[in-house]
């Protein structure tokens, strides 16, 4: 899920930027651990809101942009689009989101 990756990227950057910190104020070194299970956990135990996908409409129309509807095998997906922005090849994802098991295990060849 988006939501996971996203935010124990974030926390691990604050982490590291807490580090460095604490680096520059008073030497040594320090070690930043984080853990996608218990983000994971950390995530579910908010629990949900009611309506939590409906957005009000101001806050859709500033986000559609960022947006992007994408095939997939559970139907049409909206999702952030990719966060590269390359001057000559245009960033994208080269695989749909696919429910587990919908392929047979192999290796890539290429």
């Amino acid at each position: 899920m988006q939501i996971l990756d996203h935010a124990t990227g974030y926390l691990m950057a604050a982490g590291a930027m807490m580090a460095l910190a604490r680096q520059a104020r008073g030497g040594g070194s320090w070690h930043v651990e984080v853990s996608l299970a218990r983000i994971g956990q950390w995530l579910w135990d908010m629990g949900r809101l009611p309506q939590g996908l409906a957005a009000p409409d101001i806050i859709r129309d500033t986000i559609a942009p960022l947006l992007q509807r994408l095939p997939s095998g559970f139907g049409e997906l909206e999702a952030v689009r990719h966060a590269a922005e390359l001057s000559a090849t245009p960033a994208a994802w080269t695989r749909p989101a696919m429910p587990l098991g919908s392929h047979p295990p192999r290796w890539s060849s290429g």
